[in-house]
């Protein structure tokens, strides 16, 4: 059983797919519960859709990379993307009338949500994103 996880994405949303084996193969070995390992799942998809679509702008030369470690009962994931970054502040809140009806923009708000603490580091050569999230585990793995 591993507690350091990796992911190289290319810069295309059908590496969702990807995405979903590597968090069920997580779950599965460290026997998150199910309601744990859905609030996972949609915590690192949205870090890398995002990673994807406004890191990297789909650009086919870019590359997004998830790392995961699981330490003190946390999960630790680290998204990296090759963008020029964003300011955090300036995203509009999704709960704002105006944005209600939008089909994007709750990513970062759901992730905020679930997660014990997010911390961006920006730097020349792109955006990382980190995430820690306290495990809830189950007696078996049920991941679904």
């Amino acid at each position: 059983m591993g507690n350091r996880y990796e992911l190289v994405l290319e810069s295309d949303l059908s590496e969702v797919r990807r995405v979903e084996g590597f968090v069920k193969k997580m779950c599965q070995e460290h026997r998150f519960a199910k309601d744990f390992a859905q609030d996972l799942m949609l915590v690192i998809t949205e870090a890398t859709n995002n990673a994807i679509i406004h890191g990297n702008k789909f650009d086919k030369a870019k590359r997004a990379t998830l790392f995961c470690s699981i330490e003190n009962e946390e999960v630790l994931i680290e998204v990296r993307d090759e963008g020029v970054g964003f300011d955090p502040a300036e995203l509009p809140n999704p709960l704002a009338e105006e944005n209600l009806l939008k089909p994007s923009g709750r990513g970062v708000f759901l992730m905020r949500r679930f997660a014990k603490h997010i911390e961006y580091v920006f730097s020349p050569t792109g955006t990382t994103l980190k995430i820690r999230l306290p495990i809830r585990r189950s007696e078996r793995a049920d991941c679904g």
